[in-house]
């Protein structure tokens, strides 16, 4: 290799080269020497990531970060876990509780419903750069909170709904304001799932349970009719994959217990079933006991992590393929899409 010619290299190419590099070894090369260190702060650097394409989420571990102050982070392309530290946060800063281009919303702990409402902050856990964001106008708990976000120019939108009333910040205003309310006798919970403009959320409820959808345009709820929900009520997950709304739960089939995906047909508003866990794997998945199990989901990957269970599975919605992953912990956590470009 010749050192004289790569000493040579205009800058703008070698900008183009480095933000194409898969985030984990650009982070590794930054200790090369102290331009690269600063670079990831340059105003060129960071316009030539705005145009690569992500190259794939990072599945998040949250429990026990606000006193580890880590975010262990499971990368599908390499097959590795990465530990991300938050200590750069107030330590007030509380846990994630969404994610959006690049972006985490994290949440302190809050005591109380009117007098020890939360904060809300946002932060690229790559860059360390981070915002505490205004009080919320009504002071109330938050069961749901979401977050989107968009590319040119960027801007992020976090969505936060409780029992009183939805609210949105903008960061193109850095403001809060109420929006539309839920539809009579509803209520929120933190099953969500994005897609096509419309954040979906089941309802709390195990008996009757609903489909609502939030459009971000028109800034309304409504109860979306469907076909029957598939699974078992008290183990279904919502999750949003490739532009479609899926159901991961629990399924029985001639007596056999397995985990099944459903996703959501637009032209019929029914439930078809897309996949099934192989009942080897379904059989250790839900072996020991326990009343629930986690997923999260980006692109056509979806994470699946259960309490007392030290393996993970990652399904591939386009190949049909499920794939164990070892040394994993219980994952109730939530994915994140690593950008270098991405401002709080």
């Amino acid at each position: 290799m010749n050192e004289r010619l790569w000493s040579q290299l205009p800058e703008d190419l070698v900008d183009r080269i480095l933000a194409w590099l898969p985030v984990a070894s650009f982070l590794r090369l930054r200790t090369v020497c102290k331009k690269w260190s600063t670079i990831m702060y340059s105003p060129s650097f960071l316009e030539v990531c705005s145009q690569v394409p992500t190259q794939g989420p990072y599945f998040m571990k949250i429990s026990n970060c606000e006193y580890s102050r880590l975010l262990s982070s499971y990368d599908p392309i390499v097959c590795k876990w990465h530990d991300i530290p938050i200590s750069f946060l107030p330590p007030h800063a509380g846990f994630p509780v969404a994610s959006a281009g690049g972006l985490l919303c994290l949440i302190n702990k809050f005591h109380g419903y009117v007098d020890d409402f939360c904060s809300l902050f946002v932060c690229n856990p790559l860059t360390k750069s981070w915002r505490e964001l205004p009080p919320m106008p009504c002071k109330q708990r938050p069961i749901l909170v979401s977050m989107v976000a968009e590319r040119r120019p960027f801007s992020y939108k976090v969505i936060v709904a409780g029992l009183l009333t939805t609210e949105v910040f903008d960061s193109a205003t850095c403001s809060w304001r109420r929006v539309g309310s839920l539809p009579r006798g509803e209520e929120v919970s933190g099953n969500i799932a994005f897609s096509n403009g419309n954040l979906y959320c089941l309802t709390p409820r195990w008996y009757n349970c609903a489909l609502l959808a939030y459009n971000l345009q028109q800034e309304l709820w409504v109860k979306v009719k469907t076909g029957r929900l598939p699974g078992y009520c008290q183990f279904r997950n919502l999750v949003g994959c490739k532009g479609c709304i899926v159901i991961v739960g629990k399924s029985v089939r001639h007596h056999v217990l397995s985990v099944c995906i459903w996703l959501l047909d637009q032209k019929t508003m029914k439930w078809k079933e897309v996949g099934r866990m192989p009942q080897r794997m379904s059989d250790h998945f839900l072996c020991r006991p326990s009343e629930s199990f986690y997923c999260t989901a980006h692109g056509d990957l979806i994470f699946l992590t259960r309490d007392n269970c030290d393996m993970g599975l990652l399904f591939n919605l386009s190949h049909k393929t499920w794939i164990w992953v070892s040394d994993c912990p219980n994952l109730e956590g939530l994915a994140f899409e690593p950008r270098l470009d991405a401002i709080a």
